[in-house]
Parts: structure tokens; sequence; C-alpha cells
């Protein structure tokens, strides 16, 4: 930047020597008086003028700024730029902006006065463009109520473009963010800021605006006007989010408090006509979302999302923090459809390759795993883990373990062995994440720990903790592991009527309806029901999984009742497309695990296949069987060929494992 006290000496075009600020005056043709404030900018614009001119209550002048601009520019006021310069800016030539200098000189030195003028104008008429110059004059003037105001009105990305009004954050005293709370966040989003990659280090951003709510905005109360106390509660608020401080406050309690309070703020200030500003909301609906999340309370989560996306500014950090909230908080709760939102606000930056987006990558990659596993994208769901686990976005102050678990749980008992997941919950509790009902996520890890039980066929351990949910009375966490503990015990009946009692709980969502509808078409098929009662079950769980876009209901199933229900349903009414069949024919359910039901085999053995079995699982060749049997080796051939497709089975080997699994064989 060129100091307005000593300019750099700049080599360019020729211009005659001048003396006088009338000598210039007379080469243009009689100038405004307020044309030599344009010296103390970086560069001359179009806005930049308005701006001086705004700054003196001047009128306009004849062919308005843009003409003015032309005209310095014929009569050689400006150096030649280079052909990369941003269109109409232009740099002063430098014997006329020492003439410049020196006539305001005469008028304020220091120029305090005038930078104090412009900055207000600045901040009045919000010229583009020029919002990192307004930031340096008001830093040099030490004027940090406008320094505030300027963060609260321009855009953040605009003021964070220039390595001196990044300073002029950064630079900022704790003292003075105390009495401005907007100070807080330019200054903790320009020290996180990496210029050289235009990256933002969550972590280094996170911490440092819980370091100032928590040690300067705690009586956030007393600040005035409603835009400050806003701004500050909101860091009070995120403070009171963190781990460390809700030790003793498991639920959030004290946040919601806070919360609830600064709603009614801003409620009370629009109704009095002195509305919050845009940012200072969009960083509270941004921050309310993450306090739902952590809390649990999934609607608030997305509600407040959805809020702080639309609100905020072009591409502003807090709007791709609530567009990473709403896809967290719609993996969690099983509606997926929500993250649909927050996937689109962030494809329309990612099309103009808007470099803000990259800032919140780490925090989606959860997201992007949980969408990989529900359409069972084994790969992507592996590679969004593991970056994940390399990347660690602010996890030293937002633990989210439990979503991490959560996530895990499905892709164990879909791919890879239950006891690992297992594991995982053990490492959880370790960190203070128990299965307890008296925490926001315990209810959701103590269902994910029933589900790998029940499918791990430890039914006798997970018994307790099914019984504990149900007790709980919330059947967006009891009625999906209920069903399936009932199922996997080979109590059909139940199965049915506690798939039944859940499809129509209001609580429910439209993931666990999926769930619910599979399991019920499984049960019914394992009970030996009508096949139009199954097919409706089934229908009914892929048009559900369409809407929820899941594959997972049907992938939780074992094998042999899975291939039954998806291979005889291909169709539904009106309509030659279906959900699981387009899963089936591009290899959607192949090298999933197995199961761990205990349940008998999903069709009826013939009387035959009943003693064949047995005999299948010895060293006997098929010959020896034959004539144990009194019957032909074709006949015994016929009948290994029809059990290998009631079982789903490819070998002999495998035949009789799954005919183990399923009690089939003793």
């Amino acid at each position: 930047m060129v100091s307005v006290t000593e300019p750099d000496p700049i080599t360019g075009g020729a211009f005659p020597a001048a003396t006088s600020w009338p000598e210039l005056c007379r080469r243009a043709g009689e100038l405004p008086h307020w044309v030599p404030r344009i010296a103390l900018a970086e560069s001359a614009c179009r806005e930049l003028l308005t701006l001086a001119q705004e700054s003196t209550g001047s009128i306009g002048v004849p062919g308005g700024c843009r003409g003015l601009l032309a005209t310095l520019d014929r009569v050689g006021f400006f150096l030649e730029r280079d052909a990369g310069a941003a269109p109409g800016r232009y740099v002063l030539h430098p014997e006329v902006r020492r003439t410049m200098l020196a006539e305001l000189e005469h008028e304020d030195p220091g120029f305090a006065n005038i930078r104090a003028q412009l900055v207000h104008s600045g901040i009045r008429i919000v010229p583009a463009g020029i919002g990192a110059q307004l930031a340096n004059w008001a830093f040099e003037g030490r004027d940090w109520q406008s320094l505030e105001a300027l963060w609260i009105t321009y855009s953040p990305a605009e003021l964070m473009s220039n390595l001196r009004s990044r300073s002029a954050y950064v630079e900022a005293p704790a003292e003075e963010r105390a009495k401005w709370p907007g100070l807080s966040y330019g200054s903790g989003l320009c020290a996180a800021f990496d210029p050289a990659t235009g990256q933002l280090d969550l972590d280094e951003l996170i911490t440092a605006l819980i370091r100032d709510g928590r040690t300067l905005h705690a009586k956030w109360i007393d600040k005035e006007p409603a835009d400050a106390k806003v701004a500050a509660g909101t860091l009070w608020m995120l403070a009171q989010t963190t781990i460390p401080e809700s030790l003793e406050d498991p639920m959030l309690d004290g946040a919601m408090k806070t919360y609830l309070e600064l709603t009614h703020v801003i409620r009370e200030s629009s109704l009095a006509g002195s509305a919050v500003g845009a940012l200072s909301l969009t960083f509270f609906h941004a921050t309310a979302s993450l306090m739902a999340f952590m809390r649990a309370d999934w609607a608030r989560a997305r509600r407040e999302g959805e809020l702080g996306m639309i609100l905020t500014d072009s591409c502003g950090f807090a709007g791709f923090l609530a567009a990473m909230v709403v896809g967290s908080s719609s993996s969690a709760s099983g509606n997926t459809q929500y993250a649909t939102m927050a996937e689109k606000f962030l494809a329309r930056h990612a099309a103009h390759n808007c470099p803000v987006i990259n800032w919140i990558e780490p925090g989606m990659h959860l997201c992007w795993a949980d969408a990989a596993t529900r359409v069972l994208d084994h790969e992507r769901a592996r590679h969004h883990l593991e970056l994940h686990e390399l990347e660690g976005a602010a996890t030293s102050w937002f633990n989210i373990q439990p979503m991490n678990a959560r996530i895990l749980t499905s892709a164990a008992i879909i791919w890879s062995d239950p006891e690992q997941a297992l594991a995982q919950f053990d490492s959880i509790a370790d960190a203070g994440f128990e299965a307890s009902l008296d925490t926001p996520w315990g209810p959701l890890l103590m269902r994910s720990r029933a589900e790998l039980l029940v499918n791990f066929g430890a039914l006798n351990k997970a018994e307790p903790l099914v019984n504990e949910l149900l007790a709980h009375g919330d059947a967006s966490v009891s009625a999906v592991p209920a069903t399936r503990f009932a199922l996997c015990s080979s109590d059909f009946e139940r199965a049915v009527a506690k798939a039944d009692e859940g499809i129509f709980s209001l609580q429910l969502s439209l993931a666990d309806r999926a769930h619910l509808y599979a399991l019920k078409a499984a049960a019914l098929q394992l009970a030996g029901a009508p096949s139009d009662q199954v097919g409706r079950a089934a229908a009914a769980a892929c048009v559900v999984c369409e809407q929820a876009d899941t594959l997972v209901p049907f992938a939780m199933l074992p094998s042999s009742v899975r291939s039954v229900l998806v291979g005889n349903h291909h169709h539904h009414h009106a309509s030659d497309e279906c959900f699981l069949a387009a899963a089936r024919a591009r290899g959607a359910f192949t090298g999933l695990q197995e199961c761990g039901m205990t349940a008998p085999v999903a069709v009826k053995l013939t009387r035959r296949e009943e003693v064949l079995l047995p005999l299948m699982a010895t060293s006997a060749t098929v010959q020896e069987i034959a004539d144990q049997q009194f019957v032909s080796v074709n006949t015994v051939r016929k009948q290994v060929v029809t059990l290998r497709e009631k079982f789903n089975a490819d070998t002999r080997v495998e035949l009789v494992r799954k005919a183990k699994t399923y009690g089939a064989i003793p």
C-alpha cells in the first residue's frame, strides 16, 4: 500500500512539473475542491470520487464522477496502466499525488479528520470495491468503532483480500474487541486465513472465537446497540457450546438459555425499527444451528442452518458453516432429504470455483461418508471416513465422535466386522460419550450399539439396551432396534407389530420408516405370509428408500431374505422404474457382510430337502448321499441346485454355512 504521508516514488509517464493545486485545476478545467482527497487511497476509481464528494457534502459535478474520472485521465493525472490492471482503477502520477497531498495538508495536517470523514461516508453509502481501503484508514486513525462497522457492512471476503486490512483486524487490541464485538469475528477470520493457499484454519478460527467469547463477551447483555448485543451474545453462546464448558452442563442448557435470550433481542429490535444487521444474524443462526446440533436437536439445527444459508453474503463463512451443520444434522437424524439443501448451496459456490468452499470441506467428510454409505458405495465411504480422521476439523472443541460412530455402525454392519465399530464405541465412552439417556447423543449411541449387537448375533447383550430405549419412549431411537431385535429373535409376529407401531409414529425419520417397512417385509417373508402381503411391504420399503435415497434398510437384511424380497420385486403400479431393481442391476448389493441374524431360512424346505441339508454338512460325496437316499446322483444334484438358490449360495461350503446360520442345520 502507498503511504499517505510519504508517497512511494512511482515512475511512469511524463508529466510537466506542477507547483500548485490551482495550476492542476487550470489544466483540467476547474476541478471540485474535494478531488485531492483521492490521493489518500491506493488507487483512484469512480467509487472513490463519489466517496470523496459525499464526505464533504458536495453536490454532483457536470458529467458525474465517471465523466470527471475520464477528464483526469485525459489530461494526464494518471500513469499508463498495465494490461493486467483492474478495469476502472487508476494510479495517480507521483507528481500529481504530491501536489494533492500538499493541498490536503493545508486543510487538515495529518489527514486525521479527512480520513474519518471518508470512512464514515463509506459506512453510510457503502461504495463497491473500496472496503479494504476504508479499513486501512480506520486502522490508521485507531477508529475501532468504524473498523467494526466496516466488518458488519462490507463483505468479509473483500476486507480479507488486502494484507493491510487483514492486519488491521488481527492487530485490534483485546480491550477494543471487548467494546466492539464485531472485531472479534474479523480478528479470528483474518488470523486464520492463509493468503498463500487461500485456506482457512478452522481450528485456529474456532479457538479465537471461543477465546473472545469466554474472556470478552460473557456480559453481552450490557452491550448496545442490538447489533453489538447479538454479535457478542453469539460468541458467548459459542463458548458455552464447547466441550470444556459443557462438562457440567451435558445438555447445553446454558447455551440454550442464551439462544432464547438472543432471539428475544432480535425480535424486539425488529419491532422497534432497528433490525439487527444481516452479517450478525448470519453468525447467530449458524452458531445456533451448531449449538442445536450438539444438543441433538436436529429440527432446530436444520431450521437455524437454513436461515444462516439464506442470510449469508455471496461467499460468507457463516453460510458455509450453516450448510455443514444442516448436512450433518440431516445425516445424524436420518432425514437425509434435507441434506440436499446443503449440497445445492455448496454446489452453487463450487460452480464459480469459490475459494471459501474449501474452508469448510474438512467438516463435510462425515456427511459425504454417510451419503456414500446410503447408496452402498463402499470405496467412497471409506475414502471420506479416512479423510475425516486425517483432517479432524475443529475436533479439539466440538467432539463429533458420536456422529462418526453412528456412520461407522452402518458401515460395519454392511461391509465389515461389527466388532470394529464396538471398539469405536469403547473409545467414545473413554472420551466422555457414554451410551446414556442423560446426554444429548446418548440415545442415538445406545441405539447404534444395540443394532451392532443384534446384527453381531449378541442378542443377550442387546436386549437390555433395547428395553431401556423402549422405556425412554422415543420412537426415533427405539422403533428400529426393537423391530430388528424381534426379527433376529425369530419372533416374527412381534416384529410385524413393532414395525407397524413405529411406521405410524410422527417422531420417525424418513430413513427409519424405510427400515421398518423393510423389516416388516422380511418378517412376513420369514413367517410364510401370503406373497401379496410381503409384496406390499417390500414395495412400500422401496418407495420410502427412494425418497430417503438409501439402500441401507435392505443391505442390513440377511442375504437370503434380501435376495427374495429384491428378486421378486421389479416395478410399481403405473411405473416401470424400481429403485431396488436398479440398485441390484448395478451390483449395489454385492460384497456385503452377512447379517448375524439367527432366524430360520427365508423359504420353506421340502421334507426331502430337510433330510438332505444335514448330509451336505458331512464329508459324504454326492454319490454317497444318493446311495443313502436310494435315489440317482442327478436327483441329488438337482436338489442341491435348488437349495443353493434358496440360500443364495454359490458353493456347497457357503450353503452349509448359511444353513447353519439360520438354524436349518442343527
